[in-house]
């Protein structure tokens, strides 16, 4: 006797859509396995696009790099924190760089990292690689291309509503030249445009930047050592084009971070006076006639100059303390101890992710952070 089977349901190609969205960025790259269909449905730049939007929100998670301050085999270490919980991921970077090589982060944008790696110590590459579908695209690095060259940045992100990302470069062929040579990677044509002489008068880029809505940020220095900040700089992706803000004297700190609060670029400005440690954070607004100006948003007391303040997840602070400490015991040791807490600034409270510890009396090059990045899965291509 044959067995009785019922026909299995038909779903809605809409409700299945809205099941995708839903769903976590592994989920639905475990789906797109399953038959062609669904792999065409969701590899459209429309699906990534909704689904990163819905995941986004959800997402609370940290990407941050550890590594020895002098480079070494096998040292580097990629993490993936949750910022609520602390629970911590270790993530195999896609590449292997061997004992003359070496490795740091560039950015993070819809769940693809962008990597500068070498192999073999001058040897250097960019890679974007998506850790949820195990995706990458190596890309040549310009900066080789210059021989010697100074004060090397870069920058990282997607242009909005679009599955293409934008690659920036920027450096200086001489330490006293009045211009920075420009570079831009547009991953739809997979080339390097050039611009040879442009921002006249820019001493020198710091190299961290923030990537928001389809532009870029930087901190410009000037002074002794260029210690002092200057300005803050953006690079438009859509309007191919460079624009400068001052920073106001009140926001000139001994700490500053470009950083984004409340789906604005703000500058979180951290030091202390006489009246103990202190933080405050500028959000980059328009004025009335169109042009961009830093104005306060909130000034808080902070714990110490040390914890430095790195990024928002929601409404609080993540903060990071790196140093170095003594420790009698026993016998008397030293040790790295690095410290990641989320501080909520309405209520003054901090709430504990990570904790460790390396002793290192016997090795003269302690581990340190790298960087600190937010992060969140996605299913954009590279």
């Amino acid at each position: 006797m044959a067995k009785f089977q019922l026909p299995l349901p038909i779903i809605p190609d809409e409700l299945l859509q809205e099941i995708f969205l839903r769903s976590s960025a592994k989920a639905v790259g475990r789906c797109m396995c399953l038959n062609k269909f669904w792999y065409r449905q969701l590899r459209q730049p429309e699906t990534c696009i909704h689904h990163m939007r819905r995941q986004k929100v959800l997402d609370q998670h940290v990407l941050f790099h550890v590594g020895y301050s002098l480079l070494l085999m096998g040292s580097d270490s990629l993490y993936i924190v949750n910022a609520a919980s602390g629970e911590e991921v270790n993530v195999q970077h896609p590449f292997g760089v061997g004992i003359h090589g070496w490795f740091r982060i560039v950015g993070v944008s819809n769940g693809n990292i962008c990597f500068k790696f070498s192999r073999e110590r001058d040897d250097t590459r960019l890679l974007v690689w998506n850790p949820t579908t195990q995706c990458s695209r190596e890309i040549s690095d310009p900066h080789r291309d210059h021989g010697r060259s100074f004060f090397p940045v870069y920058g990282f992100g997607y242009v909005p509503n679009s599955d293409a990302y934008t690659v920036i470069h920027m450096c200086k062929r001489d330490i006293a030249d009045a211009y920075v040579f420009f570079s831009r990677y547009c991953s739809r044509r997979s080339t390097w445009f050039h611009c040879v002489d442009c921002l006249p008068g820019v001493e020198k880029i710091d190299p961290n930047s923030v990537f928001n809505n389809g532009q870029a940020y930087w901190i410009t220095g000037t002074g002794d050592s260029y210690a002092t900040p200057k300005s803050v700089l953006c690079y438009s992706v859509e309007d191919e084009s460079f624009s400068e803000v001052s920073i106001p004297v009140g926001a000139i700190y001994t700490i500053h971070n470009l950083l984004t609060h409340k789906e604005k670029v703000a500058l979180l400005a951290h030091t202390h006076n006489e009246f103990g440690y202190v933080a405050a954070i500028w959000h980059l607004n328009e004025d009335a006639n169109g042009n961009r100006i830093l104005e306060q948003y909130c000034r808080f007391a902070s714990r110490s100059i040390r914890e430095n303040p790195i990024q928002f997840v929601d409404e609080n602070l993540l903060l990071l303390v790196n140093n170095s400490k003594e420790r009698e015991l026993l016998v008397n040791y030293r040790y790295r101890e690095l410290v990641l807490t989320e501080y909520d600034i309405e209520h003054g409270t901090k709430n504990l992710l990570v904790r460790r510890a390396w002793r290192y009396p016997e090795t003269p090059h302690p581990i340190t952070v790298r960087s600190t990045l937010k992060y969140f899965a996605g299913m954009f291509p590279v």
